[in-house]
C-alpha cells in the first residue's frame, strides 16, 4: 500500500487522519486507454476518523506537480464510499503518456487523499519514460492532458458484492449508476434517488483541466 500526505494551512492532513485510503491503482500500476481499470480504496485507519463518519466522496483523475495538481477528469460523485468500495473505469487516451497521473478521493468534509502517480500507457501499452522526479512535497511533476474518452460512466460495486447474492452494480453511458445491494450493502442508486446516507451519482462530464494549487507542500510519493 502507498500512502499521501497534504499540508493545507500549516495543518498535516496525513493518513492517519484521512477518512479513506485509496489502494489501487498504485505505482507499478499501467493503464492502457480504452481498456477498464479498477480504482479501489479501503478505510484509512483504525487511529483515524471512521470512513462510516464521512462517507461521501468525489473522485477525480489528477495530473500535475505536487505544488499545483490539475483535474482532468470527474470519474464520480457523491459516492457513498463506506458501502462502494471500487469503481471500474474506462481509460481515456492522454498526451504526453508516462507516470504522471493519479486519482484524488475528496470528502465532503474537504479532505483529500491520493493514489500514487501511476502510468497511462499508449493503445499499444508503452508506458513512455515520463515519471516522478524531485523530493516529495517539491515534485515538478508533469502535466497531461485527456485527448480523448474520459468520463462516459463507471460502475460502482458495494462492499461485499463478489459474495452476497444480492449485490449487484451497472453505469449506463450517460454517466448514470445504479448499485443494489441487500441490508448489509445498502442501495446507491442514480441521480435523483437516495441510500441510507445519501445520493451516488456517477458524473457523466469531463472537467476542464485546472490547477487545484495546494496552499502548503502535496506529498505524492513517486515510489
Amino acid at each position: 500500500m502507498k500512502f499521501t500526505t497534504l499540508a493545507i494551512a500549516g495543518s498535516l492532513i496525513s493518513y492517519a487522519t484521512a477518512y479513506v485510503n485509496p489502494i489501487n491503482p498504485w505505482g507499478d500500476s499501467k493503464w492502457i486507454p480504452g481498456s477498464k481499470a479498477i480504482i479501489e480504496w479501503d478505510d484509512a485507519n483504525p487511529d483515524g476518523p471512521a470512513l462510516s463518519t464521512n462517507p461521501i466522496v468525489d473522485v477525480f483523475l489528477m495530473t500535475g506537480s505536487d505544488q499545483v495538481m490539475v483535474k482532468l477528469d470527474t470519474i464520480a460523485t457523491k459516492i457513498n464510499a463506506n458501502t462502494i468500495r471500487n469503481l471500474t473505469y474506462t481509460v481515456p487516451t492522454v498526451d504526453p503518456i508516462g507516470k504522471i497521473y493519479f486519482i484524488q478521493v475528496t470528502s465532503d468534509a474537504g479532505v483529500n487523499a491520493w493514489t500514487t502517480r501511476f502510468t497511462i500507457t499508449d493503445a499499444s501499452g508503452n508506458p513512455g519514460t515520463l515519471a516522478p522526479t524531485g523530493v516529495p512535497g517539491q515534485n515538478p511533476g508533469a502535466t497531461g492532458k485527456i485527448v480523448s474518452g474520459g468520463s462516459s460512466g463507471a460502475t460502482a460495486t458495494p462492499t461485499g458484492s463478489a459474495s452476497a447474492a444480492t449485490g449487484s452494480a451497472s453505469a449506463s453511458a450517460s454517466g448514470t449508476a445504479a448499485a443494489t445491494g441487500s441490508a448489509a450493502n445498502p442501495t446507491a442508486t442514480a441521480a435523483g434517488a437516495t441510500d441510507k446516507n445519501s445520493a451516488s451519482t456517477i458524473s457523466g462530464s469531463v472537467v476542464s483541466a485546472a490547477a487545484a494549487v495546494a496552499v502548503g507542500v502535496a506529498a505524492l510519493m513517486a515510489f
